[in-house]
């Protein structure tokens, strides 16, 4: 569940307009080209996701004993611009898949951001989403579902092949295996459990490992994020994506105006 940052998550995703392309080896593919303003609106997300949900109280009562919370909830002497992007495309990345209706926003998982620290990555699923029928019990039903995305950005000026073969290593067999997957969804389920869901019905997210990545019941999202100089050699690098059988790969190739600058407008 998203907590801080709720109404600018929901505004980014308001702007997010997403086009279908023609399919790549049985890959979907779509694409955000986003303006200027859609990235302010990210940096918005961004900005209040770093803020913690301060209120003004805490930070007087703080400030009164000579502490900056602001300051140190942003932690700018510390933080890494490749961290401060790659937060960045994450939260672009999950605006454009809740501004899909049948995405509830409560239902997304985001365990990478904001990092605890920003001077390291962290390791794990960037975004998950999780819709299981509170009253469910035993097997999977029809409606629910898992979308899981893995998001990746480049800042290289004349290429964008690393970008298109670590996206597609990240959702292959080699690396989504079910001893992987376990370990998430143990981390996902207690998160679900704290959220409110009763555990019985928490613990059937395990089942999702059945026929893994089944296609009536799972999504995988391969999402690219580049500047929009690269977009021709994006195109042809999506051409060879590995092929495969079922439609539930899509690959959504988001061009963000000055990407690779966009650190900068950060907190």
């Amino acid at each position: 569940m998203l907590v801080d940052g709720r109404s600018e998550f929901l505004t980014l995703a308001a702007l997010c307009e997403t086009a279908s392309l023609p399919t790549a080896n049985g890959w979907r593919v779509d694409f955000w080209l986003m303006e200027e303003s859609d990235l302010d609106a990210a940096v918005a997300v961004y900005d209040s996701v770093l803020a913690g949900g301060t209120t003004d109280d805490v930070v007087d009562i703080l400030t009164s004993v000579g502490m900056d919370l602001t300051a140190l909830l942003e932690d700018a002497a510390h933080h890494r611009d490749e961290i401060t992007r790659s937060d960045l495309c994450e939260f672009i990345s999950a605006a454009s898949l809740i501004s899909d209706p049948s995405c509830d926003i409560d239902s997304i998982q985001m365990p990478n951001v904001p990092k605890m620290s920003r001077r390291k990555s962290e390791s794990g699923l960037d975004i998950v989403e999780i819709q299981l029928n509170l009253e469910g019990e035993g097997d999977l039903a029809e409606g629910e579902r898992m979308v899981i995305a893995s998001v990746k950005h480049t800042v290289h000026k004349t290429s964008s092949a690393d970008l298109r073969r670590t996206l597609a290593n990240s959702l292959s067999v080699d690396a989504l295996t079910p001893a992987y997957l376990a370990t998430q969804f143990r981390v996902f389920r207690a998160r679900l459990i704290q959220e409110g869901m009763p555990e019985s019905v928490a613990t059937r997210i395990y089942l999702f490992l059945r026929d893994f990545p089944d296609p009536a019941k799972v999504q995988l999202f391969a999402i690219g994020l580049i500047d929009p100089d690269l977009e021709d050699d994006l195109a042809s690098q999506i051409e060879r994506l590995p092929a495969v059988l079922d439609s539930n790969m899509t690959f959504r190739r988001i061009l963000v105006p000055n990407l690779r600058e966009a650190h900068e407008r950060c907190s």
